[in-house]
Protein backbone atom coordinates (compact mmCIF):
# COMPACT_ATOMS: atom_id res chain seq x y z
CA UNK A 1 0.00 0.00 0.00
CA UNK A 2 1.37 3.34 -1.11
CA UNK A 3 1.66 6.86 1.68
CA UNK A 4 -1.43 8.15 -1.07
CA UNK A 5 -3.79 5.21 -0.63
CA UNK A 6 -2.86 5.23 3.54
CA UNK A 7 -4.16 8.91 3.42
CA UNK A 8 -7.61 8.21 1.69
CA UNK A 9 -8.83 6.36 4.43
CA UNK A 10 -11.76 7.55 7.27
CA UNK A 11 -9.01 8.68 9.12
CA UNK A 12 -7.28 10.48 6.77
CA UNK A 13 -10.84 12.96 6.79
CA UNK A 14 -11.08 13.60 9.98
CA UNK A 15 -7.62 15.01 10.18
CA UNK A 16 -8.39 17.65 7.07
CA UNK A 17 -11.55 17.85 8.35
CA UNK A 18 -10.00 19.12 12.16
CA UNK A 19 -7.75 21.11 9.87
CA UNK A 20 -10.87 23.00 8.70
CA UNK A 21 -12.04 23.97 11.60
CA UNK A 22 -8.96 24.79 13.31
CA UNK A 23 -8.53 27.64 10.26
CA UNK A 24 -11.78 28.24 11.24
CA UNK A 25 -11.03 29.32 14.55
CA UNK A 26 -8.01 31.17 13.55
CA UNK A 27 -10.16 33.24 11.22
CA UNK A 28 -12.22 34.09 13.87
CA UNK A 29 -9.40 35.32 16.26
CA UNK A 30 -7.82 37.04 14.03
CA UNK A 31 -11.06 39.08 13.06
CA UNK A 32 -11.28 40.28 16.06
CA UNK A 33 -7.70 41.35 16.28
CA UNK A 34 -7.76 42.80 12.80
CA UNK A 35 -11.02 44.76 13.92
CA UNK A 36 -9.75 45.64 17.66
CA UNK A 37 -6.34 47.19 15.83
CA UNK A 38 -8.22 49.22 13.86
CA UNK A 39 -10.38 50.56 16.42
CA UNK A 40 -7.09 50.95 18.46
CA UNK A 41 -6.12 53.00 15.57
CA UNK A 42 -9.06 54.60 15.25
CA UNK A 43 -9.02 55.61 18.91
CA UNK A 44 -5.52 57.07 18.60
CA UNK A 45 -6.78 59.73 16.12
CA UNK A 46 -9.92 60.53 18.10
CA UNK A 47 -8.44 60.08 21.28
CA UNK A 48 -11.30 58.10 22.44
CA UNK A 49 -9.26 55.27 23.62
CA UNK A 50 -10.57 52.19 24.28
CA UNK A 51 -13.98 52.79 22.89
CA UNK A 52 -13.64 52.56 19.29
CA UNK A 53 -11.28 49.07 20.16
CA UNK A 54 -13.88 47.60 21.92
CA UNK A 55 -16.56 48.15 19.13
CA UNK A 56 -13.62 46.82 16.62
CA UNK A 57 -13.57 43.69 18.79
CA UNK A 58 -16.88 42.98 19.14
CA UNK A 59 -17.78 43.68 15.18
CA UNK A 60 -14.78 41.79 14.81
CA UNK A 61 -16.15 38.60 16.96
CA UNK A 62 -19.65 39.06 15.24
CA UNK A 63 -17.93 38.74 11.60
CA UNK A 64 -15.72 35.64 12.73
CA UNK A 65 -18.84 34.26 14.34
CA UNK A 66 -20.80 34.48 10.80
CA UNK A 67 -18.06 33.12 9.19
CA UNK A 68 -18.10 30.09 10.94
CA UNK A 69 -21.94 29.94 11.12
CA UNK A 70 -22.27 30.06 7.12
CA UNK A 71 -19.55 27.91 6.91
CA UNK A 72 -20.69 25.15 9.06
CA UNK A 73 -24.00 25.89 7.29
CA UNK A 74 -22.86 25.20 3.55
CA UNK A 75 -20.80 22.26 4.73
CA UNK A 76 -24.36 20.44 6.48
CA UNK A 77 -26.21 21.78 3.53
CA UNK A 78 -24.07 19.77 1.24
CA UNK A 79 -24.42 16.84 3.13
CA UNK A 80 -28.21 16.37 4.02
CA UNK A 81 -27.53 17.99 6.94
CA UNK A 82 -30.78 19.97 7.05
CA UNK A 83 -33.78 18.78 9.03
CA UNK A 84 -37.17 19.89 8.07
CA UNK A 85 -40.36 19.76 9.52
CA UNK A 86 -39.18 19.11 13.05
Amino acid sequence: MTPAQKDEGPGARGYGQGYEYFAMALTFVIAILLFGAGGWFLDGVTHTRPLFAIIGAFVGGFAGFMRIYYRVKADTAGKGGERRGV
